[in-house]
């Protein structure tokens, strides 16, 4: 892929990794909020393809998976979402997958919370608004733990916020 380049005055959306980086030679992206909205989607055809993981079997016949939504509060704290349709099941490797991603994270003494969320929206053209749905269960604190209480994504990502502020953990 080659980068997007500025005019000179104009920042890059794509600039090469510096030559001390070890991330063996990837582009990364800088200053995307001066091309857009924050809370908007990007590139929303490129969206609605599918990533094809074909030919990615690995040792112990693992697959890779995806994740729908990450806010990273500047490596301090993290909140991970999934969303699934209408009673959809997490499956096991992706539970297994988010689990140890949120350990791990843990184990960095960063907070983190991981939110399963559900969506009833059956026209594959309609967008799905995330902070609008419903909270379905949340990995934290190393279990998980099915919602009592009827909370949208939104809400419980507050409360998330709130707690964290509570403990004199500044994110």
């Amino acid at each position: 892929m080659q980068p997007f380049k500025g005019n000179g005055t104009n920042p890059t959306l794509f600039q090469p990794c510096p030559s001390d980086c070890t991330c063996w030679g990837i582009f990364y992206f800088t200053k995307m909020s001066e091309f857009f909205k924050r809370d908007e989607l990007k590139f929303k055809g490129r969206a609605r393809q599918i990533n094809s993981f074909l030919g990615l079997i690995r040792r112990r016949n693992i697959t890779p998976t995806d994740i729908d939504g990450i806010i990273d509060y500047n490596g301090k704290a993290f909140v991970i979402l999934e969303g699934k349709h209408t009673d959809a099941e997490l499956p096991k490797g992706q539970r297994m997958a988010l689990e140890n991603l949120a350990n791990a994270i843990l184990d960095g003494n960063k907070r983190v919370v991981v939110i399963v969320f559900r969506h009833y929206i059956h026209d594959v053209n309609e967008d799905i608004i995330v902070s609008k749905q419903p909270v379905s269960e949340l990995y934290y604190h190393r279990k998980w733990c099915k919602t009592t209480v009827q909370k949208n994504v939104l809400e419980v990502i507050e409360m998330f916020e709130n707690h964290c502020d509570n403990n004199n953990f500044k994110i």
